[in-house]
């Protein structure tokens, strides 16, 4: 099986190259693909940028250009869950692009979208089990203390549920409960998993997201994010991604 991995930044995934056997590098318009094996496995590594667009036409060129049989997109998240702390591991059960509203065109019955009418979408049950086993794997490695690169006193709780996906980045309250409001059942927000999501199942890929919450989606977000984003996020990342080829 050939694997897409995708992460919005480079501190999330690009540390992975170093993995790479059989290392080949293309370049297809401002992207880098990274192709080769890990443990035998194939994969083709991306960074996307950020937002859908980034992120869909990222999936897009992994399925049309390098064949890839699933996509994997591991990065950071804010939470919309009281239940949830900074740090903690969300495996998606479910993708849903909470910035789509087309509730103004329900009172016309005759009018049928052409794809999709609700922009959500569930991760096949073989996907969300690989995600999860290695993220199950990566706490039982911290447990242990095989990583010595990351904080000791970090013990990630894993969390399965919905993810949000919107063109913004949230970091008010206001903007929390206005996604709440909508979307109870959503655990986190980000800018990216949603779209991979949709390109995933107009091909009938496989996707999976793994999300760590960085920030709590609130006023005090963009100094919480860059926080996280410069102390561990890319060793927490990477070594949940080399667990995906174990």
């Amino acid at each position: 099986m050939k694997t897409g991995l995708i992460g919005a930044m480079r501190e999330e995934i690009q540390l992975l190259e170093h993995d790479i056997e059989n290392l080949e590098i293309h370049e297809h318009g401002v992207r880098k693909f990274y192709e080769g094996t890990i443990g035998g496995n194939e994969v083709v590594m991306c960074l996307s940028g950020w937002g859908k667009v980034a992120a869909a036409s990222t999936a897009t060129s992994l399925i049309n250009l390098f064949n890839v049989d699933q996509l994997v997109f591991i990065g950071m998240a804010g939470s919309l869950n009281l239940n949830l702390s900074i740090g903690d591991i969300v495996v998606a059960d479910q993708l849903v692009q909470h910035d789509v509203d087309l509730s103004k065109l329900d009172g016309f019955g005759t009018l049928k979208p052409p794809f999709h009418k609700k922009f959500r979408f569930q991760v096949r049950a073989g996907a969300q089990r690989r995600a999860l086993e290695a993220v199950k794997q990566f706490v039982y490695n911290l447990h242990d203390k095989k990583y010595p690169g990351i904080n000791p006193e970090y013990l990630p709780k894993i969390h399965i549920g919905g993810i949000g996906t919107g063109d913004q980045f949230i970091a008010s309250h206001k903007g929390k409960e206005r996604i709440h409001e909508h979307f109870p059942q959503l655990l986190c927000t980000e800018m990216e998993g949603g779209a991979i999501a949709q390109v995933a199942e107009d091909y009938g890929v496989p996707c999976s997201v793994i999300r760590i919450i960085s920030d709590n989606a609130d006023e005090e977000a963009h100094n919480s994010f860059e926080r996280f984003l410069f102390e561990d996020i890319s060793k927490i990342s990477v070594e949940i991604a080399r667990l995906m080829f174990v």
